[in-house]
């Protein structure tokens, strides 16, 4: 019989235990379970999948501290400016998120960022960003044997840009790039001028890349490409690239970057002219210019790989020039960069009617020591089909470097 009682309370007991488990469980875990928001619902590129709702406003505030803490970068006309988000006074309409996030309608929805701002603070931040990227429209004149090429200007929306911000910060960019700019076209450009003074031809045009340039390199490249812009090159006159840029050394202002001697880079004054002695002597090759003096660099690598093998035309000062000249007609010389691209440009008095093209071949490779072969090239111009000039050149190139002719 005693034994029988124990037996009884022991299973009550039992079962109020298995109870009081089951309780628990629907008390503390299936709230959570069905007051957690959707799946697949994102915000700020982080998911709230099955985060109960007592968590979210203080997971939101964490993330607004860290997210403000953050600079805002604004790209306007290719200058940067750095924005700190407190200064606009930002903050997050946490219950709006809140609601946005336990409302979605479609899978894989990405919650936008809500917030406000000091209208005034914004305001101010891009009257100065439009203070130093307006400018005004410069027309194209001639000037000490030159042509000064025209400018557009530029002016900015201040409300459709503050538009462009808020829009991008909804989508939690740190990087907003401006595009609400009025272009101011000048009354006369470049090539009404060109018109005007009889260079009505194009003859030439030739591009070469400035991706993964240092900045170094870029500035050298800029600065000797500006000495050389607008030349005007009377008939029959040798234009020498080593007079008009000069020795483009330390004392000329130009940066140290690598430099080729003697097939080998070495730190030197001027590296990167040479980009733009054969970005000009490419496009010399498309019309009737006479060339005069050329030489190619003695070695051949990622530095000088702006041309192909057989394209290049290498200066230094006293020592390699790049000379020609145009015995029919005067001419004008533009060297100037565009984006990450330099341009050559020939513009005359006379349409180039001929056909012109260039062949460049590997006649040998030759051992040259342990790292390195000397490879020998062929390269002929042809115009109108028929032979104008040949001539050979010799590199040093490391044997690790690919080498290739097709461009």
């Amino acid at each position: 019989m005693n034994i029988h009682r124990y037996s009884l309370k022991f299973q009550t007991f039992l079962f109020f235990l298995l109870l009081t488990l089951i309780i628990s469980l629907f008390i503390v875990f299936i709230p959570r379970v069905f007051s957690s928001t959707p799946q697949n619902v994102f915000f700020l590129n982080q998911s709230f999948s099955n985060i109960a709702k007592n968590d979210i406003l203080p997971y939101l505030q964490l993330m607004e501290r860290k997210w403000v803490s953050e600079q805002l970068q604004i790209e306007a006309l290719d200058k940067n400016f750095l924005i700190d988000k407190k200064a606009f006074s930002i903050q997050w309409d946490l219950t709006r998120i809140k609601k946005a996030l336990l409302q979605r309608k479609n899978e894989n929805q990405h919650i936008s960022l809500i917030f406000s701002w000091d209208e005034k603070k914004v305001e101010e931040a891009f009257y100065f960003i439009a203070e130093k990227t307006n400018s005004t429209p410069q027309d194209a004149i001639q000037l000490n044997g030159r042509i000064i090429r025209s400018k557009v200007g530029y002016r900015l929306n201040l409300a459709d840009a503050i538009t462009e911000t808020r829009d991008g910060l909804s989508q939690a960019l740190n990087k907003i790039v401006i595009k609400s700019y009025e272009v101011l076209n000048p009354t006369i450009d470049t090539n009404k001028l060109l018109q005007s003074l009889g260079f009505q031809h194009l003859l030439a045009r030739y591009e070469t890349s400035l991706v993964e340039k240092d900045d170094n390199t870029r500035f050298n490249i800029d600065k000797s490409a500006k000495r050389i812009d607008g030349f005007i090159l009377e008939k029959g006159e040798i234009f020498s690239f080593n007079k008009i840029v000069g020795p483009a050394d330390k004392d000329d202002g130009y940066l140290e970057t690598k430099v080729v001697v003697n097939g080998k880079l070495v730190p030197g004054y001027g590296g990167g002219i040479c980009q733009v002695s054969s970005t000009l002597y490419n496009a010399l090759l498309q019309c009737d210019a006479k060339i005069i003096e050329r030489s190619p660099h003695s070695g051949y690598s990622e530095t000088t790989a702006y041309v192909n093998l057989g394209r290049d035309a290498a200066v230094s000062f006293g020592y390699k020039d790049l000379k020609f000249s145009f015995p029919q007609q005067r001419t004008v010389i533009f060297t100037y960069i565009e984006g990450d691209r330099l341009v050559a440009e020939i513009w005359g008095e006379k349409e180039f009617r001929d056909t012109k093209s260039i062949t460049s071949q590997i006649q040998k490779i030759t051992e040259n020591g342990k790292d390195g072969v000397l490879i020998d090239v062929e390269t002929t111009i042809f115009i109108n089909d028929k032979i104008e000039k040949r001539y050979q050149d010799r590199y040093v190139v490391s044997s690790d470097f690919s080498i290739s002719l097709e461009r």
